[in-house]
């Protein structure tokens, strides 16, 4: 059942320019204390890694920025108490009630589950994806995130500056996306950063424009968080894609342990709650490849719970350099076990990693997803 997704409009018509966007006098003056909104930062506690911002400062080479937010309309999570539904805020605490419209579209939604699902908490699920020159692919990533059966949906895309097209079709999905924005920035770990930054999402999944979700995605995903106790990552399966067709069906593995060793999650079926990242920070922008890896090895040696939601929650097409193995590849894998200190006298990983690098050369990247091909099937 496709809802309509359910969004605020905060800011008056007379603050909107000729071309309905919130003028750049305003932008960065927004106050709503009901919604602990305080210069167009969400307040949160002393204590945390960074600030949630409404708006990214114009960073170099900013090519331009859209989407819901710039028009005056935002998003929360909501929940419910004696029939009616409330905003809230990261931590679950009631902010005010709704208004009538969205009361009614939040009841729809629920009108619309099994029987036995009594939910009384519906959390914004904050979707980001970055992206540099993705006009082949970015447009299918896109509508797999607007077209969710979830109703309560943040979508963010960070852009690195794209020239082949990709801004014509964000731009296409304008009053789809809540916020866009295209600029130069220092990686793709630096672009994740700058979507994190103004998620307002209880959890975040981040799907990059190669990719694609299940239409379920996000609705398997909000039962999931909401039988944990919301402070836990989930992550799940994934079919990899080769020349537009199923190569095979990843499944990460049950021995966290082996995080220790390289990446063992599906890293686009991951969704982590906005709590743990403002606990215990952003990707590292030292790394370029493996950085990704390097903050699920940082959450899971932080004794942060994980859970293997069994369902396919998204597509991943072959390519790019997480699936590459070089001599690179190696040595920063070893410099974040070195970081994390899993190891004491002997990375016996980075050993092996060359071994098999020296045998299989050029091959090994082939070999290794070859491997992973057959051992899906058993």
């Amino acid at each position: 059942m496709m809802l309509d997704k359910i969004k605020l409009k905060l800011i008056d018509d007379k603050y909107l320019d000729n071309n309905g966007y919130i003028s750049n006098d305003y932008k960065f003056k927004l106050n709503f204390p009901e919604f602990n909104i305080k210069d167009s930062i969400i307040i949160g506690k002393p204590e945390e890694k960074f600030e949630t911002k409404l708006f990214l400062p114009i960073g170099e080479g900013r090519k331009g920025e859209g989407g819901l937010r710039t028009k005056g309309y935002f998003k929360f999570s909501y929940k419910k108490v004696d029939d009616k539904w409330f905003f809230c805020d990261f931590y679950g605490n009631i902010l005010k009630e709704a208004p009538e419209d969205i009361q009614k579209k939040i009841e729809e939604y629920t009108r619309s589950l099994d029987k036995d699902q009594n939910i009384n908490y519906l959390p914004l699920i904050t979707v980001i994806t970055v992206v540099f020159n993705g006009a082949k692919t970015i447009e299918e990533t896109i509508q797999s995130v607007i077209n969710q059966t979830y109703p309560n949906v943040e979508y963010i895309i960070i852009d690195g500056g794209s020239t082949d097209g990709t801004l014509d079709i964000i731009k296409k999905y304008e009053d789809r996306i809540d916020y866009w924005v295209s600029e130069r920035d220092r990686g793709i770990y630096d672009a994740m950063n700058k979507g994190i930054v103004l998620a307002i999402g209880d959890i975040i999944g981040i799907i990059n424009a190669d990719d694609w979700y299940e239409l379920d995605t996000l609705k398997i995903v909000c039962d999931g968080y909401l039988n944990t106790d919301m402070l836990t990552i989930l992550h799940g399966n994934m079919n990899i894609i080769k020349d537009e067709k199923l190569f095979y069906l990843a499944k990460p593995k049950n021995n966290l342990d082996i995080l220790k060793k390289g990446m063992i999650l599906n890293h686009p079926t991951v969704f982590v709650p906005s709590e743990i990242y403002k606990n215990y920070g952003l990707f590292s922008i030292d790394y370029k490849i493996a950085s990704d890896w390097e903050m699920m090895l940082r959450f899971y040696l932080k004794n942060i719970n994980f859970m293997n939601i069994d369902s396919t929650l998204a597509n991943f097409r072959l390519g790019g350099a997480s699936y590459l193995v070089d001599r690179k590849v190696i040595n920063e894998k070893h410099a974040i076990r070195i970081k994390h200190k899993v190891f004491n006298i002997f990375d016996k990983y980075y050993f092996y990693d060359l071994v098999k690098l020296y045998i299989f050369g050029r091959f090994i990247s082939k070999i290794s997803l070859f491997k992973k091909s057959l051992l899906s099937k058993i």
